[in-house]
């Protein structure tokens, strides 16, 4: 999974095992269940449930369906997986019986199941994908097994944990409490409040509730409420101090006003300061200079473009799967290396389920739509792009994370002032200040961004070229910014090449992507869920392989 490599962990053994990472939504205070399997020493699949039973964050779901279909990847039964490895050892005891039962239920048999720690998995994901040999690692989010993150150091095998964040001075806790109190729904929206943030340029003063020095910070928990008494009493996630302070919540829905934008981007960067003052005190302990990070907060973007630009980091990576979506994968790492054998990581995140032609036209005959096979998809679709369709784009396997990377996404062209806005209306169907992202040929993206190295995750924004802002007005946000896609050959030779036809056409070697999906919905997983998006929106062609719809 890192940049452009592979890489590989551990010394080999005799006997080769089957792992089976997962994490569980038994309530609410979980989401984002799925699964992920190694096996022959590689990790063949991620799958997440949501992407199977179409429900938004799957709170309160066992991952079924991701365990099947990572089963059904490695060729496995149950009955071939050695151990289970599972978040949660803080809540074993009340979570096994749950698990077991699960198990035997849905499987008929019930493999050993280990536990470990969340913020633990976090960290797995992230340094064992980097391919860094050594480096600072640090996850933070909400709450998992009793803390909101972690400071360690990975070395080679090993993890050593220096530091662990109590609850108390949770980071995605306090930025969720800001993402609710401004109408929007916390652990989901808080990217909503990121993009809104960067149309302010005036601050409120939020140093009642977090104070930062150069190294350290505090948060006032008295703002917030605890997660225990907001399921149970029904309450929001802010306390009422915070409404004496601010002023009136926004509703849900409501007009966003200037005082809205200036409470996003005051949150905005008081997480930024603190951030910083964590990874400084992180760099103060160890000297090192690369940095890998997970964890719900990961996945804020802009604050990673912040470290991007830190003098003393020469490099970092973000899990690309950072919030929970990750845990999966960072359990059966950590259950593999306890066997102490290798074991492969690839160098991309298309390890959801896989289809073939017999697939696809299974759902097309099915739907009873017209369609027709093309011998180059690629030019086909560049040429859609270039006359302005806004096209699906579904192919071979899913990617496992929140973003879509080229295989289960929504293309237009990026030159285009008013895509943007015609995207969000009559295929989105979302907020207008929500920008989209580029994906762009790798080897083209230090001319048209300023970026050092490629950046395939689309975990980083990076500021767009002055010569090239006119040119990607589609993908270029308020603040100059785009989150930035790059995409090489190795890692998606299909997608690289409708870029490049695209290049052709129009001089620009970058598309607009965003993920396949309506508001409110996850990720298409499946062919004839990409049908039912495509004839429920505004989108002009659908790409199902070789096979191509049009309206």
């Amino acid at each position: 999974m890192a940049g452009g490599f592979e890489s590989v962990v551990g010394s080999v053994r005799e006997k080769i095992m089957n792992i089976l990472g997962i994490h569980s939504a038994l309530n609410q205070f979980n989401h984002d269940p799925g699964a992920a399997l190694i096996c022959e020493n590689i990790v063949k699949a991620v799958c997440e449930e949501e992407r199977f039973n179409r429900v938004k964050s799957s709170r309160g779901y066992f991952p079924l369906w991701s365990i099947r279909n990572v089963l059904k990847e490695g060729g496995l039964s149950i009955k071939d997986i050695d151990k289970v490895y599972t978040t949660g050892v803080t809540a074993r005891e009340k979570l096994e019986p749950h698990l077991v039962s699960f198990f035997d239920h849905y499987f008929g048999f019930v493999p050993e199941i280990v536990f470990v720690d969340h913020q633990d998995a976090h960290l797995a994901s992230a340094f064992y994908c980097s391919g860094f040999d050594e480096s600072m690692c640090l996850s933070y989010d909400g709450i998992g097994d009793k803390s909101s993150g972690k400071l360690a150091v990975g070395n080679g095998r090993d993890i050593e944990v220096l530091e662990t964040i109590d609850i108390s001075q949770s980071l995605g806790n306090f930025y969720s409490a800001m993402t609710a109190y401004l109408g929007f729904k916390p652990v989901e929206d808080e990217y909503k409040v990121m993009g809104l943030a960067s149309y302010g340029e005036e601050s409120v003063d939020l140093s009642e509730m977090v104070s930062v020095s150069e190294d350290s910070f505090t948060i006032n928990s008295s703002f917030f409420r605890d997660l225990q008494s907001i399921i149970s009493n029904d309450q929001p996630l802010y306390s009422h101090k915070l409404v004496e302070l601010l002023g009136p919540p926004r509703l849900n829905g409501g007009e966003i006003n200037e005082s809205h934008i200036k409470v996003a981007y005051s949150s905005q960067k008081a997480l930024e300061q603190c951030i910083l003052a964590l990874v400084t005190r992180l760099h103060q302990k160890t000297g090192l200079r690369k940095l890998c990070v997970a964890g719900g907060v990961g996945l804020n973007c802009s604050a990673n473009s912040m470290l991007y630009k830190l003098p003393f980091l020469d490099r970092i990576f973000i899990q690309p799967a950072s919030s929970d979506r990750g845990l999966p994968l960072g359990s059966a790492l950590i259950g593999q290396l306890e066997y102490k054998e290798k074991f492969v990581v690839p160098d991309h995140i298309f390890l959801g389920p896989s289809y073939e032609d017999r697939d696809y036209l299974d759902a097309l005959k099915i739907a009873r739509v017209p369609f027709k096979k093309i011998d180059s998809v690629e030019s086909h679709a560049a040429q859609m792009l270039s006359e302005g369709r806004i096209i699906g784009w579904f192919q071979g396997r899913s990617e496992c994370g929140p973003r879509a990377l080229g295989n289960r996404s929504i293309l237009a062209d990026p030159r285009s002032a008013t895509m943007k806005d015609e995207i969000n209306l009559r295929v989105k169907f979302r907020e207008e200040f929500r920008p989209f992202a580029p994906a762009v040929l790798e080897e083209e993206a230090p001319a048209i961004f300023e970026m050092e190295y490629p950046s395939p995750f689309m975990t980083i924004t990076f500021k767009v070229r002055p010569g090239w802002v006119n040119q990607l007005a589609a993908i270029t946000h308020i603040d100059g910014t785009a989150r930035v896609q790059t995409v090489s050959s190795v890692q998606n030779e299909r997608f690289y090449n409708l870029i490049r036809e695209f290049s052709k056409l129009s001089s620009v070697p970058v598309v607009l992507n965003t993920s396949f999906n309506a508001r409110g919905e996850p990720i298409v997983e499946t062919p004839a869920n990409a049908l039912a998006t495509f004839f429920s929106t505004g989108l002009d062609t659908l790409y199902l392989g070789n096979f191509v719809v049009t309206k």
